[in-house]
């Protein structure tokens, strides 16, 4: 069903070693922190951060520029599943990061691994656009939450009155679509640039709170221990050494 042809599972780096390649076969490229932009031949440009998966299809060039400093997961392979070209938004951030430590912490061969990796991350992106993550309606709500996620005054009646709808439509149509909320999705982008800043700068907690759209240091320390389980602390020293 999915024959690996190579992969990569790299550190953060400020480059990508090409800035463009044309593959033989399919590819997917997803950042695991920070963020890049990218362009596939004959789809428009766009930038992907934690959450997008892209898929090139063979013969096509991929042309990628990181946006800021990125660690991620490449690779290649041929396949009969189909996946959806282009960038694709997958719900389950928790599952998309079970894949990523199971690269991480592989006891089996890493071959073994990653080709189960990349069969679950494919199989993502299709229920994903199948479940119509291209919901029009859906679609603006996620670009603007993505693009206003920093203001604290941003709230789930804000967004329902801007796109025209009652908050509680919205957080049924979005839920049905991406399997969470409005505000849980905007929670999860919030902790996802607390976590890249806690490990690429050295901001203190009030500096990255006002940064994520949190307006206190305590108010962030206290959703950052409640949905990872650690303290920002804790999380930003394990992940330096």
């Amino acid at each position: 069903m999915l024959l690996l042809d190579g992969h990569l599972l790299a550190a953060q780096r400020d480059e990508f070693s090409l800035s463009l390649d044309t593959y033989r076969t399919w590819c997917l490229l997803l950042p695991r922190t920070g963020a890049f932009a990218f362009e596939i031949t004959g789809r428009p440009a766009g930038e992907a951060r934690f959450g997008d998966i892209v898929v090139c299809p063979p013969g096509a060039t991929l042309r990628r520029r990181m946006l800021r400093p990125t660690s991620f997961f490449h690779a290649r392979f041929d396949t009969d599943l189909e996946p959806p070209v282009g960038r694709t938004r997958v719900p389950d951030l928790d599952r998309l990061r079970a894949d990523l430590a199971m690269l991480e912490q592989a006891d089996d061969p890493a071959d073994v691994v990653a080709a189960h990796v990349v069969t679950d991350l494919v199989l993502m992106t299709r229920r994903a656009r199948r479940d119509g993550l291209d919901d029009e309606l859906v679609g603006r709500a996620t670009t603007y939450l993505l693009d206003h996620f920093t203001s604290p005054d941003l709230s789930l009646a804000d967004l329902a009155a801007i796109l025209e709808i009652s908050p509680a439509q919205l957080s049924r149509r979005f839920k049905a679509v991406l399997g969470v909320t409005p505000v849980a999705f905007l929670r999860d982008r919030r902790l996802q640039k607390a976590r890249e800043l806690l490990v690429e700068t050295d901001d203190t907690l009030q500096t990255i709170a006002e940064r994520c759209g949190y307006r206190s240091a305590f108010y962030l320390s206290r959703v950052f221990s409640n949905h990872t389980g650690h303290s920002p602390s804790v999380y930003r020293y394990s992940s330096r050494f």
